[in-house]
């Protein structure tokens, strides 16, 4: 028998890779990879974060992948290739 709370928790993820997580809200999805892609580069702004994040999602291997993971990958490419 389903309870309102069960309708509500999280979906376990589909996929058995690592960094892999099922975000059911495509806004969440972005407004927690924005947020952290800030939070690694202050110089970054919250709309141009928002953009590029709205951009990752529609890669189908980034958007399954937890969004906070897919900033931070992204943050070390980046400073792989600042050098």
């Amino acid at each position: 028998m389903n309870t309102s709370f069960d309708q509500t928790s999280p979906h376990p993820s589909r996929w058995d890779q690592e960094g892999v997580e099922y975000v059911r809200s495509n806004m969440d999805w972005c407004a927690r990879c924005s947020r952290r892609m800030v939070g690694l580069n202050p110089g970054l702004t919250a709309e141009q974060a928002l953009d590029l994040a709205l951009e990752l999602s529609q890669d189908d291997t980034l958007r399954c992948k937890t969004p906070e993971l897919v900033a931070e990958d992204l943050h070390r490419v980046a400073l792989r290739t600042d050098d």
